[in-house]
């Protein structure tokens, strides 16, 4: 059960190091932090709580009502 549960660990972090690699500001979030956001994917408001981590100075972004970005608000 355990060696099983290491494999699925290494797998997840393989995963998530490869988007960190095709998004270097990935590597400001935690792992738990870049899963919540990309198991959201259909939610792109769903990246609000970690902002500041990944881009200094932007406080918050602001999506039209068909969740498209329009501008973001600074610290």
């Amino acid at each position: 059960c355990n060696k099983l549960l290491d494999q699925v660990q290494k797998g997840l972090s393989a995963y998530l190091e490869t988007k960190r690699n095709v998004f270097p500001r990935f590597y400001f979030l935690s792992d738990d932090e870049l899963l919540e956001i990309l198991s959201q994917t259909k939610d792109p408001t769903a990246v609000q709580p970690h902002m500041r981590k990944c881009f200094d100075n932007i406080a918050k972004l602001v999506f039209e009502e068909d969740l498209r970005m329009s501008h973001f608000v600074s610290s």
